[in-house]
């Protein structure tokens, strides 16, 4: 396998494909699911007035990671039945013997409107793991995270709930 990528770890060269292959099967099920996607009249008329942040670190680089820096150059209006905002996250960790907590690697991570969105993270491997993470939201420009982590919109009520239910034990 490293015939054709003399130059890089074989784990390097395995990523590499993963990654490729993800990319190109997310490609081809949306195509998919444009294709077979049917619409109510009720549905074709809602207008859609989401705006999310859209980019690839793979072409844009840092700009796509760090929004504080130039985010208003991706905003985009999303079109038609696409309703979520989406930040997908591909990052890679390798564990050796004298290492107990690795370290995630950015390899890509992609903004964008969608019409379908699945949070959550899949991690393959074992020594070099493989994480392909999701985040979704339904607001305007929520899509500004870069941890790939599953995003809760209610955590700052759960904690002023905590602190309220706290409160009377503490006094």
């Amino acid at each position: 396998m490293t015939g054709a990528y003399p130059n890089m770890e074989p784990s390097c060269v395995l990523i590499a494909i993963y990654i490729t292959a993800v990319l190109h099967s997310s490609v081809l099920t949306a195509t998919l699911l444009d294709e077979k996607t049917r619409k109510t009249p009720q549905a074709a008329e809602k207008a859609n007035d989401l705006s999310c942040f859209v980019c690839d670190s793979m072409d844009a680089g840092e700009r796509c990671s760090n929004l504080n820096t130039s985010g208003v150059s991706f905003i985009h209006k999303c079109h038609d039945d696409r309703r979520i905002c989406m930040v997908k996250r591909y990052s890679y960790s390798t564990t050796t013997e004298n290492s107990t907590y690795p370290t995630k690697r950015l390899w890509s991570l992609q903004r964008n409107c969608t019409n379908k969105c699945e949070p959550g993270c899949i991690v393959i491997g074992e020594r070099t793991k493989l994480y392909a993470c999701t985040v979704c939201c339904g607001q305007s420009l929520c899509n500004t995270m870069n941890d790939g982590a599953p995003y809760h919109r209610h955590s700052s009520v759960v904690i002023l709930l905590c602190v309220l239910l706290l409160t009377p034990f503490t006094s």
